[in-house]
C-alpha cells in the first residue's frame, strides 16, 4: 500500500463524509468539497464569458476544498506501539461564505469535526489506519470571506515484504 493509495481513500472517505454538508461555491451557488492530492491544481485555463474577453480562473472557483497533504514518511520507524511505516498527513479545509456574520467559520469547523469524529470512532480505513492523536490549526490572519483549518494526523500504512535473501 502506497502513499498515494491513502491519499486516494482519504479524498474519497472525506468527501463522502461532507457531501450532505451547506457549502457554497465562489458565486455563492450550493456546491460540494472537493479534495485535492498533496496540492490544489494550477490554473492556465480561461472560462468563457458571454462577452468577447476571457475571464481567468482563479483559486476562488475552488472553493470548497480540501487538500490531502502527505508531509513526510517514515519507515521502520521506532514506534512505541509497534507501527513500523507511519505518514503524517496534513489535511487542510478551505471554505467561503461572504456572510458578514461569519457562518463561514462555523461551517469549516463543522466540517473539521466530523472528520475528526469519524476518526475517533474508528481508526481504520482500508488498509490504513491512523492514530487517534491529532491536531487542528486555524489561520491565524482574517482572510474573509476565505476560512481555512487544518487536520495533523498520523497514518500508519502496512509493512513491505521483505524478500528472503537466500
Amino acid at each position: 500500500m502506497t502513499v498515494n493509495e491513502l491519499q486516494k481513500c482519504l479524498i474519497k472517505e472525506i468527501e463522502q463524509i461532507t457531501k450532505e454538508m451547506s457549502f457554497l461555491d465562489c458565486e455563492r451557488n450550493p456546491a460540494s468539497m472537493k479534495g485535492y492530492s498533496q496540492a490544489i491544481p494550477i490554473f492556465s485555463v480561461f472560462r468563457e464569458t458571454d462577452s468577447i474577453d476571457k475571464e481567468p480562473l482563479g483559486e476562488d472557483s475552488l472553493f470548497p476544498y480540501f487538500v490531502v497533504r502527505a508531509d513526510s514518511v517514515e519507515y521502520q520507524a521506532d514506534d512505541k506501539d509497534g507501527h513500523g511505516n507511519r505518514v503524517r498527513i496534513m489535511i487542510v479545509f478551505a471554505v467561503m461564505d461572504e456572510d458578514p456574520d461569519m457562518n463561514g467559520y462555523y461551517t469549516l469547523t463543522a466540517a473539521v469535526e466530523r472528520v475528526i469524529e469519524r476518526f475517533q470512532r474508528n481508526q481504520s480505513l482500508e488498509a490504513f489506519w491512523c492514530s487517534r492523536r491529532m491536531n487542528v490549526a486555524y489561520q491565524e490572519d482574517d482572510t474573509f470571506p476565505h476560512f481555512f483549518a487544518g487536520i495533523e494526523m498520523i497514518w500508519y500504512i502496512p509493512e513491505i515484504e521483505q524478500e528472503e535473501m537466500w
